[in-house]
């Protein structure tokens, strides 16, 4: 573990490690912030226009389908709350861990400055109500009455959450006595002729979905208590029990109170007062009381939830300016930082007034939430993850999938323009974390989903008959040396052409007391990989000699119809170190190994360590290609073109060079411009009279680089024209040495993938 990871788990265990800190059962938890949130402003002062607009029947079926969104993102949530512990953050902790951080921190910085806006529309909504009940005085304005209500939830949030809760209670008292004295007197001003009446009313369906948009933010504080988890006792049974317990009650008090209301009073009072919850009650200052309360609470609660978001992000270190917010204050480690933070940005809302602009995107990214919690319980229950073992069993992916689809299809319902900048400003946050902070890792289900896939895939790809059009490099690179790994690596990463794969191998001896442990290669090779700044996998075996280690790996490397096909090493000499072994009868024992093993063989001769670094394309460059025929030439052919498509080599020159022997000059470029136009790969061809090596050293000496056809044998390795591998090493230092371990179709049938194994080739 590393340094910063260590300090990071350290504060998180201080946080959670303090016997003395105060934390709250399901009902103070989490029951009392979600149903104070949910019967808030909108029941006692929408619902009565909501049934006057679209009658009782279209009402019911709006409060239905939200609350099923509402119960479906429940069962998502009792999910995740009981696989794991769910500390700090609520939706921001829950959705970082399972679809990791960029999801996270996109997610948990919107919903900071949502919950953090939401505080402002609470209490405006508050005050619209004191201006309407109460006489105010002229010189107590609605923005400086609203920063005084701030400012006082500002003082409860920063002395801590006990304090807060305990008065939640109070407020819950009041709602009840509120509801109550609406009940008394709705019921004896019921009327079975005046619900029938209300029933049904005339109206276009745009009608519908802007009564929907306009209950739908009623619902979206039940998961409250999911922001307060770092407080609770127990997390995993609070969550869910407080939760649905919220939910079930919150709809049946909506069911009664529209039904009451369309059996009370006309459609068209009910379209015209707001208030006619409380002109229908037995006692008005009762429901005045209780929608004081209940706004009161609702802002109260989004006071306590934004700042705990902002310290586990701060937690984290996801994002480097927040990490400040991470500090706790006393035992029971309250964010006075961030609650600060929180007072701010409401207030700044409040002075500016108009909030009518971010409203609709705020409700947006609150529903964004929901739909990427409900993804994540469906991403976690699909990836099959044996370390995934919730407690909650009432659930099926398909459920979570169902309410996160639900969840989306309300945000394009209710706005369709503040869902698109809602998406899109998630979308720009996920990329800038993802390409910025891929460092930072929790144990999430990204591996899990990914594995899954994997094993799905290379069952279906194993069903599959191959295909000669199927081949893709894939090349172990074979290097002992640590100056050779960087530049084999780049070399392998070229050859493939962002179309195959490289593992970066060794072998290391048993009997040997000098070989080096095994995790050091391996920390080694990492290195060495991330240095090169390539794409590439790293394998580190053991054996008791070279030769058994080696035999293994070239047989049993690979997973189903994955394999390896090509080896790649370093040319070795009398002066330089070889990777396979010092002594050079081995070396070329170890290529017939390679070659026996029915692999590719590929050796790199080449001492500049800056041949392969990335540049700008350029057509200056150039690949020259020494034609025998035969299998090997095919695969010179192949690996030339695919470096055309590697980045920096895109505009590369191909040129292929051959003895005429005994076809004239223009023969010999007919014969290939037929072939090359066959097989669709651009190259110039050159047909020499004879080919020695002055002739090879002056053709390509300036050549970027030159693949040169070879024969191994078990004890000598020789080129293909006679010229001395030695003398061609010394002439040249862009060298790579090939020979092919079968027939390689450049040009396969499409229908059968056989067109006789000869594929066009000259000679």
């Amino acid at each position: 573990m590393t340094e910063k990871s260590s300090s990071l788990q350290s504060d998180r265990l201080s946080t959670h490690a303090n016997p003395q800190r105060h934390l709250f059962g399901t009902f103070g938890g989490v029951f009392t912030p979600s149903i104070l949130t949910i019967v808030g402003i909108i029941l006692f002062l929408r619902t009565g226009y909501i049934v006057g607009e679209v009658g009782l029947a279209q009402t019911l079926i709006i409060m239905t389908s939200a609350f099923v969104i509402c119960l479906l993102t429940g069962l998502s949530l009792a999910v995740i709350a009981t696989d794991t512990r769910v500390k700090e953050g609520g939706f921001y902790y829950v959705i970082s861990r399972s679809l990791g951080p960029p999801f996270g921190g996109a997610l948990g910085l919107t919903l900071f400055l949502s919950i953090s806006i939401s505080v402002a529309f609470y209490v405006m909504g508050l005050v619209e109500v004191l201006n309407n009940l109460l006489s105010l005085p002229d010189w107590l304005s609605p923005r400086l009455l609203a920063s005084g209500v701030i400012l006082t939830l500002f003082v409860f949030a920063w002395l801590g959450a006990d304090w807060t809760t305990k008065l939640q209670y109070l407020i819950m008292g009041l709602v009840a006595f509120g509801l109550l004295s609406f009940f008394i007197g709705g019921s004896n001003a019921f009327s079975e002729q005046t619900l029938a009446e209300n029933w049904t009313k005339s109206g276009d369906t745009g009608q519908f979905w802007l009564a929907f948009a306009l209950f739908f933010p009623a619902i979206t504080g039940f998961t409250q208590g999911l922001n307060m988890s770092g407080d609770l006792k127990v997390p995993h049974k609070a969550i869910p029990l407080g939760t649905f317990t919220a939910i079930g009650l919150s709809v049946l008090l909506y069911l009664m109170v529209a039904l009451v209301l369309a059996g009370a009073v006309s459609t068209s009072r009910l379209s015209e007062n707001y208030y006619i919850m409380a002109d229908v009650s037995v006692w008005p200052s009762l429901v005045a009381a209780a929608v004081i309360a209940a706004t009161l609470s609702s802002g109260m609660a989004s006071m306590l939830g934004a700042p705990r978001v902002l310290q586990a992000m701060g937690d984290d270190r996801l994002i480097p300016f927040l990490a400040p917010f991470a500090k706790g204050e006393g035992k029971d480690n309250n964010p006075r930082r961030a609650v600060f933070v929180s007072a701010i940005i409401a207030l700044a809302c409040v002075i500016i007034g108009d909030l009518n602009l971010l409203a609709p995107i705020i409700s947006m990214f609150f529903l964004a939430a929901y739909a990427l919690l409900n993804y994540a319980t469906f991403f976690a229950l699909n990836s099959e993850n044996p370390f995934f073992r919730p407690r909650f069993r009432w659930s099926h992916k398909t459920v979570s999938l169902l309410g996160g689809i639900g969840c989306v299809a309300a945000m394009l319902a209710i706005n369709f323009v503040a869902s698109m900048i809602a998406l899109a400003v998630l979308f720009g946050l996920h990329q800038y974390l993802a390409r910025s902070h891929q460092h930072l890792h929790f144990t999430d289900h990204q591996r899990g989903a990914m594995f899954k896939r994997i094993r799905e895939l290379l069952f279906e790809m194993n069903r599959l008959e191959p295909h000669p059009g199927d081949w893709r490099p894939h090349m172990l690179v074979f290097s002992k040396n640590p100056d050779h790994h960087t530049q084999l690596l780049k070399f392998s990463a070229i050859l493939e052409g962002q179309s195959g794969l490289t593992t970066l191998t060794r072998i290391i001896n048993t009997d040997d007391a000098n070989e080096p442990d095994r995790q050091k290669v391996l920390d080694q090779y990492h290195k060495a990989i991330d240095d090169a700044g390539i794409r590439a996998f790293s394998l580190v075996t053991q054996a008791s000699d070279f030769r058994s280690g080696l035999r293994h790996i070239l047989h049993a490397y690979g997973i189903g119809p994955i394999r390896a096909n090509t080896a790649v090493i370093h040319w070795t000499s009398e002066s330089v170190n070889p990777n396979f072994d010092n002594r050079p009868k081995d070396y070329a024992a170890s290529c017939q190994e390679v070659i026996e093993a029915n692999m590719n063989l590929v050796a790199l001769a080449s001492y500049q360590s800056q041949l392969f670094e990335p540049e700008e394309p350029s057509s200056a460059r150039q690949i020259d290609i020494w034609w025998r025929g035969g299998p090997t030439a095919r695969l010179m052919l192949m690996f030339a073109y695919l470096c055309t498509r590697s980045n920096g080599w895109q505009h590369t020159r191909l040129r292929i060079l051959t003895e005429a022997e005994k076809y004239s000059r223009e023969q010999v470029q007919d014969i290939f411009s037929t072939y090359l136009d066959q097989v669709r790969i651009e190259a110039e061809v050159e047909a020499l009279d004879n080919v020695n090596l002055d002739i090879i050293k002056e053709y390509s000496g300036e050549s970027d680089l030159v693949f040169f056809p070879i024969k191994v044998s078990e004890c000598d390795i020789v080129d293909d024209f006679d010229v001395g591998v030695q003398n061609l090493v010394s002439k040249l230092n862009n060298l790579a040495l090939m020979q092919a371990c079968e027939s390689m179709q450049l040009d396969p049938d499409p229908d059968n993938g056989n067109n006789g194994g000869k594929d066009g080739e000259r000679g």
